[in-house]
């Protein structure tokens, strides 16, 4: 029997060792992915986008949503010591960001900038302000400590 021959014999035999190296380097490159932790990971991260995502209103409560939003950038802009309209901004703001209809880091900053200047002026707190100060740490979660000492809360 020459070599040839035993290769052609010896071919399922040649095949099964092959699938099986193959096979063996095939779960060692998964377990080195580490699965678990990147299944875990995107399901945390699907969480939190679904916790953030924008709810579903009408469009005619978005358009009031951005009509007051408006009134209240002009407002403030044209006042900005009034703390009425500070607490209309902040509130739109806040209203705006949940709604989806200001991005996020937008609203996070005016927010911060309105923050910065309630805390200028310390002193009993309008309850008009007081209430958006509550819609405020709703929307943005990282000004809750913040707006806790702003609002006098233990």
């Amino acid at each position: 029997m020459t070599f040839r021959e035993g290769l052609l014999k010896a071919r399922g035999q040649i095949t099964f060792i092959v699938a099986l190296a193959l096979s063996t380097g095939v779960i060692i490159y998964l377990e080195a992915l580490d699965t678990e932790e990147r299944i875990q990971s995107r399901v945390t991260t699907e969480l939190a986008r679904q916790r953030n995502a924008p709810a579903t209103v009408s469009p005619s409560i978005e358009a009031a949503v951005r009509a007051n939003l408006t009134r209240a950038e002009q407002a403030y802009a044209a006042d900005p010591g009034n703390e009425a309209h500070r607490a209309a901004l902040l509130t739109s703001l806040s209203s705006a960001v949940q709604l989806g209809i200001r991005k996020p880091d937008e609203g996070l900053s005016g927010a911060q900038r309105i923050l910065d200047e309630i805390e200028g002026q310390p002193g009993d707190r309008n309850p008009a302000v007081a209430s958006a100060l509550g819609a405020a740490a709703l929307a943005f979660p990282s000004l809750q400590e913040r707006i806790a000492k702003l609002s006098g809360a233990p």
